[in-house]
């Protein structure tokens, strides 16, 4: 009887031998797999685009696609606050993002949608857009006083390359922003909201004459500051995190299932401490804190675009040190690697995203990967085709990535969510909005937190503990008291000063 159970035992082992251990024990592990779809290539523009996106995207077991929908100032969907684009190939009346929602969400295994809209830029044409109540029409170089939203370079330059951007030190440039995310929110069942470009174009841009009289009331400086006078860095970075805080907590609020996702700067050398993240690009170059973004609750996902390539040893040391950041500093929310097909072969972009499906040193692992472009696969000429049948089947490339389907992670705070949220609006006595002013605010525990308005009186503080709190204006009679904070939701209140 032994030898019989001993033989048995050993042929189970040597047929199990026999098959990849991805076909004999289905991973359940959970793994964001995404393309990045943009506009300026096909893919949403017609019924057939979209339908094989689809098919595309079950073959290649990718289980989101995050796609462009607002190109510059522009709408590919037909509920839009701003005018359809001018984009000829896509098919007139034809609605791509409710199209593409109906489409993904009846597949099988379902497929989430997240809406992805270029944030600040607004034109990229000398040639002006042809609706006059485009963005760019009504606020772009033509424009005077106040109604001038461009960002501009130090020494007055408009354009950022091809691109006219929006700057995030304006306040009215912010509120007509905004409004474009949660447009989308009402009007479309889509998953997420993804936004890209929330950044200043460069250390020398941000200079639009409104926001530099802003700068100059809020801090008390005077003339024009050096673009790396580090208080004038900090005031901008505050202006980029104010923007993504009041599109995060102002979604939220309408849709708390929404997955709000940014796009996010990963240029040079990965920082190894919190020094040398400080000192890394996206803080000292476009002013874009995502890491703060990220510890603060103000993001559910943030995916660094890790454009590098693999067969540059430089580039491929940058990716790696990046990488391992991302792993281990996600702050309980998620952060998805975003490697850069395009730039690569087959071979290189399979061998990066199996190492950032790795754990860190720390044991650590990223929710799952953004790959781009559907559009543009690899820099030597292969198939797109080809390579999304390498993504998920055997290949001449190695194993498999992405060898069976699986769910996108659960984002646990949005499916049991133990904390609330709060947000509100400061106006002077006038009426006028209160910006720049400290808000304090005191809760259960002692919980004490600080923030400031942006320039249209608003604030928010996210993840708090259940309860009653109290806001106050710094140094003014303004206080609300007996704030209710209930988890899952967002509390607002609103705060007039004395003054």
């Amino acid at each position: 009887m032994k030898k019989w159970v001993a033989g048995m035992v050993l042929m189970s082992l040597l047929i199990l031998s026999a098959f990849p251990a991805e076909a004999r024990e289905p991973s359940d592990q959970r793994e964001f797999r995404a393309f990045w779809v943009d506009a300026f290539h096909d893919g949403i523009k017609t019924p057939e685009q979209v339908d094989k996106l689809i098919a595309d995207a079950q073959r290649a077991n990718v289980n989101a696609l995050i796609v462009q929908v607002r190109r510059r100032g522009d709408a590919y969907f037909n509920r839009a606050l701003e005018p359809r684009t001018e984009d000829p190939a896509l098919q007139p009346g034809f609605d791509a993002l409710q199209y593409l929602i109906d489409k993904a969400h009846s597949a099988s295994p379902r497929i989430e949608v997240h809406a992805w809209l270029a944030t600040l830029p607004i034109w990229n044409s000398a040639t002006p857009p042809q609706s006059p109540g485009h963005v760019f029409n009504r606020h772009g170089p033509s424009a005077a006083g106040r109604d001038y939203w461009l960002m501009t370079r130090v020494d007055g330059a408009e354009r950022s390359g091809n691109d006219y951007v929006l700057d995030p030190g304006h306040p009215d440039a912010v509120e007509y922003t905004v409004e474009q995310y949660l447009n989308v929110v009402r009007e479309y069942d889509v998953d997420g909201i993804h936004l890209d470009l929330v950044r200043y174009m460069g250390v020398d841009w941000g200079y639009n004459p409104t926001s530099l009289e802003r700068y100059r009331a809020e801090t008390g400086a005077v003339g024009t500051p050096d673009p790396q006078d580090e208080q004038w860095k900090q005031w901008r970075r505050e202006q980029v995190t104010n923007l993504m805080r009041q599109v995060y907590l102002r979604s939220i609020a309408i849709r708390p299932d929404i997955k709000v996702s940014v796009a996010v700067i990963a240029w040079g050398e990965g920082p190894t401490s919190e020094e040398e993240y400080r000192r890394s690009a996206p803080m000292q170059q476009v002013m874009q804190d995502w890491n703060a973004w990220l510890s603060e609750g103000i993001i559910d996902m943030v995916i660094p675009m890790n454009y590098d390539r693999e067969h540059d040893p430089n580039q491929k040391l940058w990716y790696d040190q990046w990488i391992a950041w991302e792993k281990d500093h996600q702050y309980e929310r998620q952060i998805a690697i975003g490697p850069g097909a395009y730039l690569n072969s087959v071979s290189g972009t399979l061998s990066q995203i199996r190492r950032a499906q790795a754990p860190s040193p720390n044991g650590n692992r990223a929710a799952g990967v953004s790959i781009y472009s559907y559009a543009e696969t690899n820099k030597d000429g292969i198939s797109n085709d080809q390579f999304y049948a390498s993504l998920s089947g055997s290949n001449p490339y190695g194993d498999p990535v992405f060898p069976e389907w699986v769910d996108v992670p659960d984002m646990p705070w949005k499916s049991d969510p133990q904390r609330g949220f709060l947000m509100g609006k400061v106006k002077k006595a006038s009426g006028d909005p209160a910006g720049g002013v400290k808000v304090k605010l005191r809760g259960p525990k002692g919980v004490l937190r600080e923030t400031r308005t942006d320039g249209n009186g608003f604030f928010g503080f996210a993840d708090l503990l259940p309860g009653s709190y109290v806001l106050q204006v710094d140094k003014q009679a303004a206080v609300a008291r007996g704030i209710p904070v209930k988890a899952g939701s967002v509390a607002e209140v609103q705060l007039k000063t004395n003054r």
